[in-house]
């Protein structure tokens, strides 16, 4: 259907306190049929509503809108923005926050890259790495949750942002989005473990992530969750001995775009799973799993 001007929407979003039920069904159907264009207007409401009946069911329409928005963003991404892993994780942050303000998010990101690049002298690679642990773990205060590892926000780019703390791949996701501004070389990790970085000694292709080749030109492995520590090549492969883990089964490690998106997704629904929205969880599992 047509989009509705905002005072309408308000109108129609405003008789959900009725209880007659045949009413509602006609409203819900209508507000459905808007699409993403019901969303924020229905957040709005919810925040300021002080009827129970209403809430509840602006929560339900809601919660149907924002699965099926979800659900096109991100297979518009896979299709045709992967390479732009920025705008994958802001459809995931637009999920949970239907309202958040890009501009303060891009904001932060221009400053931490302007902050980075002056402090890059040369080209050595673990004096890059110590720029960008400087900058983002001291100047911009960016810590890992120990408390809350598993919290929802660390899924949410805006309140990693807002918050200055993220479990292992938020953080890790940081130091990608400003490699890739920076061409810096590196790639991230699904280690057995948590979440880690990989320094290549070489500049690389999306070809060398997706088939594992990528793995052998490591110069040093690097994890933002411990301090931004580094890690030799022989000490990794030590320790995935230990864990145990196959060492020929490496080329599986290294994370493109997509894969980090899809773990980044897990982790959200993991999060929504054990608050008890196991049904929203649910929904979000079906829709990782076919993308």
């Amino acid at each position: 259907m047509n989009k509705l001007d905002d005072s309408s929407i308000k109108a129609l979003i405003s008789l959900l306190e009725d209880p007659n039920e045949q009413i509602y069904n006609n409203i819900k159907d209508t507000i459905v049929s808007l699409g993403e264009y019901g969303i924020k207007p229905l957040q709005e409401a919810f925040e300021t509503s002080q009827n129970t009946l209403q809430k509840e069911r602006i929560v339900s329409i809601l919660d149907n809108l924002k699965l099926n928005k979800i659900n096109e963003d991100l297979k518009y991404w896979y299709a045709f923005d992967n390479t732009d892993l920025l705008s994958g994780l802001l459809k995931i942050a637009n999920y949970g926050h239907p309202n958040l303000d890009v501009s303060v998010i891009k904001d932060t990101l221009d400053k931490m890259e302007e902050a980075i690049k002056e402090k890059i002298d040369g080209s050595d690679p673990i004096d890059i790495i110590q720029a960008m642990n400087q900058t983002i773990l001291y100047d911009f205060g960016f810590n890992g949750n120990i408390r809350n590892y598993s919290g929802i926000n660390n899924s949410f780019i805006n309140k990693i942002i807002e918050n200055k703390i993220s479990n292992p791949i938020g953080l890790s996701i940081l130091y990608l989005i400003m490699a890739e501004r920076l061409n810096i070389p590196l790639v991230g990790i699904n280690s057995p473990g948590h979440f880690i970085l990989g320094y290549v000694n070489d500049y690389f292709s999306i070809e060398d992530v997706e088939d594992g080749t990528v793995i052998e030109n490591i110069e040093f492995f690097v994890d933002p969750f411990n301090n931004g520590k580094t890690i030799e090549t022989d000490d990794f492969d030590r320790w995935l001995v230990e864990v145990p883990y196959k060492l020929e089964n490496k080329k599986y490690l290294p994370a493109t775009n997509e894969s980090i998106i899809k773990r980044v997704m897990n982790n959200l629904i993991y999060a929504l799973f054990t608050t008890g929205e196991k049904s929203t969880a649910k929904e979000l599992l079906e829709i990782n799993e076919s993308l």
